[in-house]
């Protein structure tokens, strides 16, 4: 059966502005979980790369899809210089069927800790108004 999947993009600059020359982005799921039946196995996965201009596309399972859902990503970025950067926050990513840049997944992040205990939907506002009874423990943050 298949498993949930999400698409984070993002590109990666220097402090000075310029586009970073990145070989590779890894991303590291911090331990196995369940889901539709199947077990998901920590493993590094690896995103498409365009070197020149630091940009980066990688599909990974989102975490709030496990029976668990207390995985969490690493991620590690390889310049064109041999130099590497490991120290990164982990990331949580959710489950979304659109792609997903790695600062939403960022902004997730801070917001859900925010909000414990809630479940946070981004829609628009007349998708708000549409709803009909709004869901209990769920923040709406609306988009514009």
């Amino acid at each position: 059966m298949p498993i949930s999947q999400t698409t984070i993009t993002g590109s990666v600059k220097t402090p000075d502005d310029q586009d970073a020359a990145i070989t590779g982005v890894k991303f590291t799921l911090s331990g196995s979980d369940y889901e539709a039946g199947e077990i998901i196995a920590k493993k590094v996965v690896e995103a498409d790369v365009t070197t020149a201009t630091g940009d980066f596309t990688v599909t990974l399972w989102p975490n709030d899809k496990g029976i668990e859902g207390t995985t969490k990503y690493t991620m590690a970025f390889t310049f064109d210089d041999g130099s590497s950067v490991t120290s990164l926050k982990d990331i949580y990513v959710r489950h979304s069927d659109t792609p997903k840049s790695i600062e939403e997944i960022a902004a997730d992040n801070k917001l859900a800790g925010a909000i414990k205990g809630f479940t946070v939907q981004i829609i628009t506002a007349a998708q708000y108004a549409a709803l009909n009874p709004k869901a209990p423990n769920t923040a709406y943050l609306i988009k514009g």
